[in-house]
């Protein structure tokens, strides 16, 4: 609840033209209070449910933001980075792991940063909260979120393509697919790696 008092403070901040009814107030404080309890359920008191549940804050402030400006201020992800690392730091359960998040943020920043070159599909703002995110996912499920990103992307493009007959190459805010993604990949972990396997198999 403090955590989600704060994100919205934050947000109308940075944000001054979103009004301040109770469709925006749920939008932020429901997310902040479902998710934390999902992850608590997986994972127990854990030092990596504590790192999974500072995040969540951050994903709904940055994905919120985007979606009504389309810009993702730097000081956020900055601000998550710094937190989380607080935590590695200080929590010998992740400190023993930190190769593996380390590597996640560079190959999240790396990989986003060339497909952003590449497709110019991705903005600076989006690469930088793809490494948070896979700093605190660790390298092992970076390229599935990544992928699972896309996806939901593209899902969502292709539904506004049909439903508001917009061109193929509109522009759409990002982050909140990688934060979609990012929170099933918490929730699930490999379940949904598998899953996804499964299915290609049995089309195969």
């Amino acid at each position: 609840m403090v955590l989600s008092y704060i994100s919205e403070k934050i947000i109308y901040k940075l944000d001054n033209c979103m009004d301040k009814n109770l469709t925006n107030k749920i939008l932020i404080f429901l997310p902040n209070m479902i998710i934390p309890i999902l992850i608590y359920t997986k994972y127990d008191i854990s030092v990596q449910a504590i790192s999974y549940m500072v995040l969540i804050p951050f994903l709904i402030l940055i994905s919120i933001i985007d979606y009504r400006t389309t810009y993702v201020y730097d000081i956020t992800t900055l601000s998550g980075i710094i937190m989380q690392s607080v935590i590695f730091i200080f929590s010998t359960e992740l400190k023993s792991n930190s190769i593996s998040h380390l590597k996640g943020l560079l190959i999240g920043i790396v990989l986003s940063y060339i497909i952003s070159k590449i497709t110019k599909s991705l903005g600076e703002g989006d690469v930088g909260f793809y490494g948070l995110c896979c700093f605190v996912i660790g390298k092992e499920y970076v390229l599935f979120m990544m992928y699972l990103s896309i996806v939901f992307a593209s899902i969502y493009g292709l539904y506004i393509i049909i439903t508001k007959r917009c061109s193929i190459k509109s522009s759409i805010p990002f982050t909140p697919f990688i934060s979609l993604a990012t929170v099933t990949v918490i929730l699930t972990q490999k379940d949904i790696m598998n899953l996804y396997f499964d299915i290609l198999k049995i089309n195969l």
